[in-house]
């Protein structure tokens, strides 16, 4: 197995001349940015930069911005990546917490890394020891959301993410022709999958300049112009972007369509695969999450999928055991997901007590317990339920979010649908319901309201339902749930 920078070596020396990272105007081959990340690394290496320390990324997307990644990656250090528009507080937590021992960002003081960026020293004494192997020193931690409102991080490594490559490489037909689109924040690990996928693969990565591609008629415009033949989704995000495609530019480039990092549900790529179909453009569902490196299974969608309701996440990827348990962690058909194999991480930073309830040991292999409800059905793969978390209780009835999402999107005409709970006025929870079409064709609330009765029992019936022209989403491509929320005025 190779290390990330051997696979981008083995790019390099296969591909010097194709493209590597292009945005707008600026375009770098295989070889000039293998010059400007070695060019880049002896500036960390000057300034003590080596295995064993962590570099905090503090900058807007762009070709600088893979160029300093990589750079960090080949001094051996691992990169933290950070949001220029995190909130204050949630910024010093994470800093404290990874102890860089130093940040890129685009201040005006520091030592030059590019020409746009500079190299700040945090802490020169913030190291430790590294493995002598390269497979497994960290390559980047990520920090997800806590429970307790602390994020918590998650060191990947160098092996965890080439056992990701490996076991996916056999699902997909990636090319070096492929021109692939870096469509989420590095501060999601979907991202990940994204440059990793074209630069192993000697492919192209178009990364732009704003993060704006996220509104979708700039992303349908992008994609289309760019030729973009690999896209990667949020399911929430493709119901917005492929109606825009639809519309503007139906005869596109793409041959894939990967979706992770939320639910999918067949209901939202019905109008799509209509008028493409299954066979130019193939569906791609992977499910996982960044403690086990990005994608744990894989489901190639058909027509039958898309003729049901089920969000069917497939099976296991190549090397990993999975284990559904119910409450009492025993075997069973439908229960919480567990997960093992190579692409599993070796625990959190800094968090002992989430290792000893996340990570478990069963039957002599080390689990990762993900949270997540599935159910195994008959031919033997598993469906997507919802979060073990999941659960509400409104006027005293226990209520998985998840099952009313997907009575929501269920309702013909909706695309894109989220539950969620919203305070009463007296001192208790009600639930609510806010959805939006493919088209923006109007489908009143109570021509959904009167299909939900027929689907869910009348307690679970959302009080308050209100279409929207599409689902607000995070800077990771995600429904954002506190953007509902507060949006929401007045009665339906």
């Amino acid at each position: 197995m190779l290390d990330l920078n051997e696979r981008l070596a083995a790019s390099v020396a296969a591909h010097p001349r194709r493209t590597a990272v292009w945005a707008g105007s600026q375009r770098l081959t295989y070889a000039e940015l293998d010059e400007a990340v070695q060019r880049a690394a002896s500036v960390l290496d000057a300034a003590g930069i080596r295995a064993g320390t962590r570099v905090a990324l503090q900058l807007p997307p762009g070709p600088e911005l893979m160029v300093v990644l990589l750079a960090v990656l080949r001094s051996g250090a691992a990169y933290v990546p950070l949001d220029p528009a995190e909130p204050g507080h949630r910024m010093k937590l994470i800093l404290d917490d990874a102890r860089p021992m130093a940040i890129v960002d685009g201040g005006a003081v520091g030592t030059a890394v590019t020409d746009t960026t500079r190299l700040r020293i945090l802490d020169a004494a913030a190291r430790s020891a590294a493995p002598a192997d390269p497979l497994d020193r960290t390559a980047y931690i990520i920090y997800t959301s806590g429970t307790t409102g602390v994020p918590k991080g998650v060191p990947v490594s160098h092996r965890n993410v080439g056992a990701l490559l490996h076991s996916t490489d056999e699902h997909f037909d990636f090319r070096a022709d492929d021109r692939w689109l870096l469509f989420h924040a590095v501060t999601f690990d979907f991202s990940v999958w994204e440059i990793w996928g074209a630069l192993a693969h000697g492919a192209a990565l178009c990364v732009p300049e704003r993060w704006s591609v996220m509104e979708p008629r700039a992303a349908a415009r992008l994609i289309a112009d760019e030729g973009i033949t690999v896209l990667n989704q949020t399911p929430s995000a493709f119901a917005a972007v492929s109606a825009e495609l639809l519309r503007s530019a139906p005869d596109n480039a793409l041959r894939y369509v990967v979706f992770g990092g939320e639910r999918l549900l067949p209901a939202s790529l019905r109008s799509w695969a209509e008028r493409i179909g299954l066979n130019r453009v193939a569906l791609v569902n992977l499910y996982g999450i960044t403690e086990v490196t990005v994608h744990a299974t894989l489901h190639r969608l058909t027509d039958r999928d898309l003729k049901g309701t089920e969000s069917v996440i497939g099976a296991p990827l190549s090397g990993f055991a999975a284990q559904v348990v119910d409450e009492r962690d025993q075997p069973a058909a439908r229960g919480e997901l567990l997960l093992a194999g190579p692409q599993v991480v070796g625990g959190y930073l800094n968090r002992p007590e989430l290792d000893e309830h996340r990570f478990v040991l069963r039957d002599g292999r080390r689990y990762y317990r993900s949270g997540d409800i599935v159910e195994r059905g008959p031919d033997g793969l598993l469906r997507y339920l919802g979060r073990t978390d999941d659960q509400v209780k409104v006027r005293g009835y226990r209520i998985e979010l998840s099952e009313v999402e997907h009575a929501l999107s269920s309702v013909p005409g909706v695309a894109a649908s989220c539950a969620l709970t919203l305070p009463d006025g007296h001192g208790g929870l009600l639930l609510a319901g806010t959805y939006s079409t493919a088209d923006g064709a109007v489908l009143t609330t109570r021509q959904v309201r009167a299909t939900l009765r027929t689907a869910l029992p009348l307690h679970m019936v959302p009080t308050k339902l209100k279409q929207v022209p599409a689902l607000p989403r995070t800077a990771n491509g995600k429904v954002d749930r506190a953007a509902l929320r507060d949006a929401w005025d007045g009665p339906n």
